[in-house]
């Protein structure tokens, strides 16, 4: 019997955080933060996920006797080589330019990235990027107490 590959990737999503739910268990927190402080990330990360495969899952068997495209679009490899070399240079950059000058940017990059064949307007682009980074920033700084890096070249 072939599996759809939404059910494969659900069944993976699910193992995955099965796993990954083991190891959060030896997440060390500093005294001075209130709980639950960032401890909590990696669960609720964790739930998204889950949700997210079952709902794979659950697609993947009712939609199990339709033919499926391709896994791969055309030039799709060379798309996530791009995107993933992307998310290296925003990881590099941020060490020496620091979060809040390299996440709109980045941002900016995965939106246009992302997009495909839909057309989305430069203005809202640039919008939703500032809105993402200011309310990553305000997640992070104020709700998680962590000091995002300020960047090498600033300090």
């Amino acid at each position: 019997m072939k599996m759809h590959r939404d059910t494969i990737t659900g069944i993976t999503g699910l193992v995955g955080s099965a796993f990954f739910l083991y190891f959060t268990r030896f997440i060390k927190q500093p005294a001075k933060l209130l709980e639950p402080g960032p401890r909590i990330v990696p669960y609720v990360a964790l739930l998204l996920i889950a949700v997210s495969s079952l709902a794979l899952l659950i697609k993947g068997v009712i939609e199990r006797k339709r033919e499926e495209k391709p896994y791969f679009p055309k030039g799709g490899i060379c798309k996530i080589t791009l995107s993933f070399m992307k998310l290296l240079l925003y990881a590099v950059a941020m060490n020496y330019l620091g979060f809040l000058f390299t996440t709109p940017f980045a941002t900016f990059a995965f939106i246009y990235d992302l997009k495909g064949e839909s057309k989305v307007r430069l203005v809202t682009a640039i919008i939703i990027s500032v809105v993402v980074t200011a309310s990553l920033y305000a997640m992070f700084v104020y709700g998680f107490q962590i000091k995002l890096p300020s960047g090498i070249l600033f300090e």
